[in-house]
């Protein structure tokens, strides 16, 4: 345990355990002061908490019935075409007028790959496993090829796929819908 700071918050200093007379005492903040007390407080909390057998709280418990369903009702089914639009719809307006930077797309990639799955869940899929991937390569007029393969029940899975072709860039996006049995 040697090296570890004592805070003192009366006094407002902190001495180091392992040499207390080598160094000078650094001031610490008012505000810094209250967080560590409520976070003190919070931790006698916990542990009182732990220690005591009787619960505040009371935890109801849900039960759910299986439905034993093993096709998706005709109505819940994912369409490839409504799919499709939301990818298209996502990618004109993200990617319109951007350019190829390695250093921005990874976030932006994700953010798409997040609303796509969202947009496509909103629109009453029920019971369906949605997975979104979204490719960005740079054209170097290089050939390129993205595939994918998958294990699947080709009656009740799907997918869309889209791809965009941007100024200096393209975008692969695929949206795999797979049922739950």
């Amino acid at each position: 345990m040697e090296g570890l700071r004592k805070i003192l918050p009366k006094s407002g200093s902190t001495i180091d355990k392992k040499s207390e007379t080598s160094q000078e005492s650094i001031p610490i903040p008012m505000s810094a002061r209250s967080k560590l007390s409520r976070l003190r407080q919070k931790i006698r909390m916990m542990s009182n908490m732990r220690g005591s057998k009787v619960l505040d709280r009371q935890q109801t418990n849900v039960a759910y019935e299986n439905t034993y369903k093993l096709e998706p009702d005709t109505a819940n089914r994912f369409s490839t075409n409504k799919a499709e639009q939301v990818i298209h719809e996502v990618f004109e307006h993200y990617l319109r007028g951007k350019s190829y930077e390695p250093k921005v797309l990874p976030r932006l990639i994700k953010t798409l790959s997040e609303l796509i799955r969202d947009r496509v869940k909103a629109q009453g899929i029920e019971r369906h496993k949605i997975i979104v991937t979204v490719t960005v390569i740079e054209n170097k007029k290089q050939g390129v090829q993205v595939s994918s393969r998958a294990l699947w029940n080709d009656k009740f899975d799907n997918y869309a796929s889209i791809v965009y072709d941007g100024p200096n860039f393209y975008a692969v996006g695929s949206v795999y819908a797979v049922y739950y049995d």
